[in-house]
């Protein structure tokens, strides 16, 4: 299957104390079945969180659960993979108690 690519970038801007980072962004890239940024307005759209939990969710979620499938035979995963479809279906639901 024929997968979107993705660059992701990742800057440390400041510690708890406000201090300036002096890490260098990280930077890979991934592959990813569905339509990101899409995934992003979707949840952006939704009512029950606010535009950076949303965008944050909505990224974090596609980046794990793309591992996860490319590895599902990981025992690693064995245990979450149940969850997580619950998850995931409660999520498209438009649920928020999964």
């Amino acid at each position: 299957m024929a997968k979107h690519k993705y660059r992701v970038t990742l800057e440390h801007l400041s510690n708890p104390k406000g201090e300036i980072s002096n890490h260098s962004p990280l930077q890979i890239e991934v592959d990813n079945h569905d339509d990101i940024f899409k995934i992003v307005e979707l949840m952006r759209n939704r009512d029950d969180l606010g535009q950076n939990d949303a965008a944050a969710l909505a990224i974090g979620i596609k980046l794990f659960g793309e591992v996860m499938l490319d590895n599902r035979d990981n025992p690693l995963f064995a245990a979450f993979m149940k969850d997580f479809s619950r998850f995931m279906k409660a999520l498209k639901a438009g649920n928020s108690n999964p």
